[in-house]
């Protein structure tokens, strides 16, 4: 029996996917979803959903933020190749499957899509691209190895897409400010649990995180810190909004970071940490199902 594909097209085909997952197409699809549920929900509650759903304009941002998200992944892993190969080997895509000349051409042509792509809606997403851009290469080549600021910048730039939509609407809405804010905090905690994940690989490189400068003990206080810190944009939202339908999203994930912190105090091993590490995706995961309440 004939195979359908013959060597070359095998090939092509596996570095297709090698490239997929090398821009991590799960977490940009994700991020879709959250940008156009903002759009419809918190930013333009009194218009008619499909409206803005089908507005081209809207397509265009979001189309070009993926670009640019996209290019992101790869100069971070990039950037990191050396240092990935001993936390987690089994994801290491370039040089196991696509070089690195192929990894920097596709870098060059997403920003290149996504600055050509905004040109078309306005000069002002096109600037804010622009400067996404330049932040996601000095992230990756610079502040990936200057702790505490490394957590800082990975929370901003993952706020960022969320950022994009209030500049095309022109809309300084305080719901989706409380809103993103409880993100960038969960963002955060999450942030610092993958240091000690890659604690491993970045003492071997050189890079400075918080549990490598301040040891596990000051880097769990941090943590219940942040976690303290959890239910203040919730309050807000509903003192400034009264909206009563997100909290349930909202006291769902807050009795998760209750959780998440007895977890934190008796964590020792790795294993025990990637269990918190995926409690605080599956939060994350709620936050951006949840919009759709506020």
């Amino acid at each position: 029996m004939k195979r359908i594909l013959n060597r070359r097209q095998r090939v092509a085909l596996f570095k297709f996917f090698a490239l997929l997952s090398l821009v991590r197409w799960y977490n940009i699809l994700i991020l879709i979803l959250a940008q156009y549920l903002a759009s419809v929900f918190i930013l333009n509650p009194d218009k008619d959903w499909l409206t803005v759903i089908l507005d081209p304009e809207l397509f265009l941002v979001v189309l070009s933020s993926s670009f640019i998200i996209a290019s992101g992944f790869i100069i971070n892993a990039f950037y990191d190749v050396e240092r990935d190969i001993i936390n987690k080997p089994g994801e290491v895509v370039i040089h196991r499957l696509i070089s690195e000349k192929t990894a920097l051409n596709f870098y060059f042509l997403f920003n290149t899509l996504g600055m050509i792509t905004s040109f078309y809606v306005s000069k002002r997403i096109m600037l804010f691209n622009f400067l996404f851009s330049i932040a996601l290469w000095f992230y990756s080549h610079k502040m990936r190895k200057i702790s505490v600021l490394n957590d800082i910048a990975a929370v901003a730039l993952t706020i960022a897409p969320f950022l994009i939509i209030v500049v095309y609407f022109d809309n300084i809405n305080y719901a989706i400010f409380f809103y993103v804010a409880f993100i960038a905090i969960i963002e955060f905690i999450r942030e610092i649990i993958k240091d000690i994940l890659g604690e491993k690989g970045d003492v071997i490189y050189g890079y400075h995180t918080v549990p490598i400068d301040f040891g596990i003990k000051k880097t769990k206080r941090l943590l219940y810190t942040a976690m303290a810190l959890t239910p203040i944009p919730p309050v807000l939202l509903y003192l400034t909004y009264a909206i009563d339908k997100v909290a349930i999203y909202f006291g769902a994930a807050i009795i998760m970071v209750l959780m998440s912190s007895i977890l934190v105090y008796r964590a020792k091993k790795q294993a025990d940490f990637k269990v918190i590490n995926t409690l605080y995706k599956i939060i994350l995961a709620l936050g951006i199902l949840s919009i759709p309440l506020v």
